[in-house]
């Protein structure tokens, strides 16, 4: 099987190329309002974009939350490729994509793990997992939260903390793992754990999740 993923949704610009089991990925940061060059990208997982579309099972990428112009201007642009290859577009969740790399670091077989992701000064976007045997499991529809709420949640016992939303209290907490991020690579191996059980993902169907009404909408 093989995916090409993209996680494109903040400040940074992640690829990653699945192959079998194996999984290539290159990711950069830049500030939060530049967007990527797509054909740099392209090349740093040595996929050739005039060719290699036509040997893919599936296109993956990361839906948000996360920021509004990137995730639309991803999506827009897999949608268009998507439905003249005929291929799969399938939309992974950026809180749930750092959830499966939280649950690498985790020996126990069965645990909830919270996940923030900033959304500004005042809000964060939430999510809650569960790691089963079975792969990471939602227990909450994802949210966002205010930093009120946030700290409440950072007390929580017996869950796991991930992503950058917390607030700085929660670095002395022993079951925060700071150093778990999302990126392309989470998002494809999710999405082949998706394609295994259906190939039902209409390109039409394959929307951004933004969670927050853009600020031009609300004037």
């Amino acid at each position: 099987m093989k995916i090409l993923s993209f996680d494109v949704s903040g400040d940074y610009s992640s690829i990653a190329l699945l192959n079998s089991d194996e999984v290539n990925s290159f990711t950069q940061t830049h500030e939060r309002k530049n967007r990527p060059n797509w054909d740099e990208l392209f090349s740093k997982v040595g996929f050739d974009s005039k060719k290699d579309f036509n040997g893919l099972n599936a296109i993956a990428f990361a839906r948000g939350p996360g920021s509004y112009t990137a995730l639309r201007i991803t999506a827009s642009f897999l949608k268009a490729i998507a439905v003249v290859k005929k291929l799969p577009l399938i939309p992974i969740s950026n809180l749930k994509a750092i959830a499966h790399e939280a649950s690498n670091w985790i020996n126990e077989s069965e645990v909830i793990i919270f996940v923030t992701i900033k959304a500004d000064q005042n809000e964060c976007y939430f999510g809650s997992f569960k790691k089963t045997s079975k792969g990471i499991e939602i227990t909450e529809e994802e949210s966002i939260m205010s930093m009120e709420d946030i700290y409440k949640m950072a007390k929580k016992k017996n869950v796991y903390f991930a992503g950058n939303g917390w607030p700085e209290s929660i670095n002395s907490n022993p079951k925060y793992l700071s150093n778990v991020l999302g990126g392309a690579e989470a998002i494809a191996i999710l999405a082949k754990h998706e394609l295994e059980v259906s190939e039902e993902f209409d390109p039409a169907n394959a929307n951004p999740v933004y969670l927050k009404t853009p600020e031009y909408q609300k004037k």
